[in-house]
């Protein structure tokens, strides 16, 4: 066995002390400044005494120290040569252990700043919303989660990623320069790292929304967020996931272990798509009961109601519409008309916001003679054209077949990107549509033509998801443009629907006419806001989506109360009752074309309606 040296002792001693950080190299330095003065006191005692002088030891060790710590005491020193050179080795040795003294705190405190900078510190707050991941789809559920928390006061929201948290800062601060009564936090750390996420307090967080941009790293995040929250007393937590591939969504449910809401929504974002290209202005209705910013769904128990059945109940509110039950802790949307509320019972409705909703003593009195016997239109066969490709477009295409008249016609048309494999349903798989594609470079003004010759009554816009969010919109504009142009020129008419990435590009899409957007990302971020702050939201929003059950359509208005005729919306809301039908708002036509819709109006104010009009219902067909 190799001896080891003393030196070598010495060096690894010192290199533990040095490891340890900024106090244990104070500690050492004053050790040091400890022995050079009692050591030159002692020196300092003993010279007095050989030269026939009164000393002291402790006095010389007092004036040792002073000329450690203040070199300017040399200056005034008188006595022996001996005294002289021994004060002025304690004043160079104090000055060396002064300056490393100092740069020792200077880098201590800037490690410290660096490590404040870095977000490392715990959170002490109570009740917040923790988000894990930092990307634009972030930013759009904090400005949700700010409006959402104008009515409470010092809300938390606390983000975390491995990003710089000046950085993260910096783009909050620059994105939303107004956060209202709400505190937003940030972090740095993994999101997959238990002591990271514990810097972010989640034993007594209310939710955590796991918001990576893979579904990997979301099902890692949410294994470590609940193996936490397990850890922790928080049985009330839960929490929210995105995630990419509909494969993973059992994963991210066993990862969750009964603590989370998995949001796959690719699905949603299709159905979306599907049913607004086939009912324009549905895209804004979703928009609306999404956003915190308008009247939206709450969950709410209201006494007083019991015994009232469905049919019954929105007479009783002229400020809130109720479209469903929670039953048992089942939610259903738009039951049966008879069935009844029980008290233990909860309450699904549109209203502005929590805690408004008051039933009024006794129900609205309805003229039931104004009610339109006029059945609505059935619905035409119609063909419908899709531009562009991304991956939701085989499951748009099945949503769209799974609502369209038999004998409907689905034009898709696009240039086949490069080394991807395109996949579109076959014949069998489509009972309702025929299926055309045509492979063409849609951005070519003369080729765009073409494809209109068959006059579509809907067109639908897909956003290319292969580049990047304004590359990807710069492309649609340009088809939108075009097909404004087409529309001018030849006098065709179609509704347009398109996808849009950014809600700052859908501003610039304004001029082109379109008739409907839907912006992907901003409606994902409202469906991720909305689960969390209230776990129900995730079944409501999927049972509205869904082509099983009820879900939102709009329907002339004719079938309903006649136009032209002064009608309030209790007589709407009762008169779509008949049909096992809820009425949550109505489509306004202008005389250019455009229109406008509205949500949950007041029922007692009278509304004049025209023939092209619509309602806004919640139904089953």
């Amino acid at each position: 066995m190799k001896k080891i040296k003393f030196t070598d002792r010495v060096k690894y001693w010192f290199d533990n002390v040095m490891s340890k950080g900024t106090i244990s190299l104070i500690l050492l330095l004053f050790l040091i400044t400890a022995i050079v003065v009692v050591i030159s006191g002692a020196i300092s005692a003993v010279i007095a005494i050989n030269n026939g002088e009164e000393a002291s030891f402790l006095g010389s060790m007092w004036i040792s120290l002073m000329h450690a710590i203040d070199a300017g005491t040399l200056a005034g020193d008188t006595g022996s040569f001996m005294f002289i050179l021994l004060m002025s080795i304690v004043t160079i040795c104090g000055l060396f252990i002064t300056s490393m003294l100092i740069g020792v705190i200077s880098a201590g405190l800037e490690d410290k700043m660096m490590s404040l900078r870095k977000g490392h510190s715990l959170v002490l707050e109570k009740n917040h919303v923790i988000i894990l991941g930092f990307n634009e789809n972030t930013l759009n559920i904090l400005r949700e989660l700010v409006i959402a928390n104008e009515n409470q006061k010092n809300s938390v929201v606390v983000i975390m990623d491995d990003q710089d948290k000046t950085e993260m800062e910096d783009l909050i601060h620059q994105r939303i320069p107004e956060t209202k009564t709400t505190r937003i936090i940030c972090r740095s750390g993994r999101m997959d790292n238990l002591n990271d996420i514990s810097v972010c307090s989640p034993e007594t967080c209310r939710s955590i929304i796991v918001n990576a941009t893979d579904d990997f790293m979301n099902i890692k995040a949410i294994l470590a967020c609940s193996t936490l929250l397990d850890r922790s007393d928080n049985k009330n937590a839960y929490i929210t996931a995105l995630v990419f591939d509909k494969d993973n969504i059992q994963s991210a449910k066993i990862a969750g272990n009964g603590r989370i809401e998995v949001f796959y929504f690719k699905d949603s974002i299709a159905r979306i798509m599907a049913q607004t290209c086939r009912q324009p202005g549905l895209s804004s209705v979703f928009t609306d009961l999404l956003s915190y910013a308008g009247d939206e769904i709450y969950v709410e128990k209201i006494p007083g109601l019991e015994g009232r059945t469905m049919a019954e109940i929105n007479m009783y509110f002229s400020k809130s519409t109720v479209i469903g039950l929670v039953k048992n802790g089942l939610p259903m949307i738009n039951p049966a008309m008879d069935t009844v509320v029980e008290q233990e019972d909860k309450l699904i409705l549109i209203a502005e916001d929590d805690g408004v909703s008051i039933p009024a003593a006794k129900p609205a009195q309805v003229n039931t003679s104004v009610f339109s016997q006029e059945k609505s239109v059935e619905e035409e066969t119609q063909t419908t054209l899709i531009l562009g490709y991304n991956e939701m477009l085989p499951q748009i295409i099945l949503e769209l077949d799974s609502y369209s008249v038999p004998g409907s016609k689905i034009i898709v048309s696009f240039a086949k990107p490069q080394d991807e494999e395109i996949s579109l349903p076959s014949a069998n798989e489509l009972k309702n549509l025929t299926l055309e594609f045509y492979e063409k470079d849609i951005f070519a003004l003369d080729e765009l033509s073409q494809l209109l010759i068959s006059k579509p009554k809907n067109i639908l816009i897909l956003s290319d998801s292969q580049i990047d969010d304004n590359e990807a919109d710069s492309k649609t504009l340009l088809l939108l443009l075009q097909l404004r142009e087409i529309a001018r020129t030849t006098g065709i008419k179609f509704s347009v629907t398109s996808e849009m990435r950014s809600v700052e590009n859908q501003e610039l899409a304004q001029i082109t006419n379109v008739t409907d957007f839907v912006i992907s990302s901003n409606i994902t971020a409202l469906i991720t806001a909305q689960v969390s702050q209230t776990r129900e939201q995730l079944v409501i929003l999927d049972t509205l989506l869904s082509e099983d059950g009820s879900e939102l359509y709009i329907k002339p208005v004719l079938g309903y109360v006649p136009y032209n005729v002064p009608v309030d919306f209790y007589t709407v809301t009762a008169s779509a009752v008949r049909y096992g039908e809820i009425a949550i708002g109505y489509k306004k036509v202008k005389a250019d074309g455009d229109f406008d819709i509205v949500l949950n109006p007041e029922k007692n104010r009278p509304i004049t309606f025209n023939k092209d009009d619509s309602l806004i219902l919640v139904a089953e067909d």
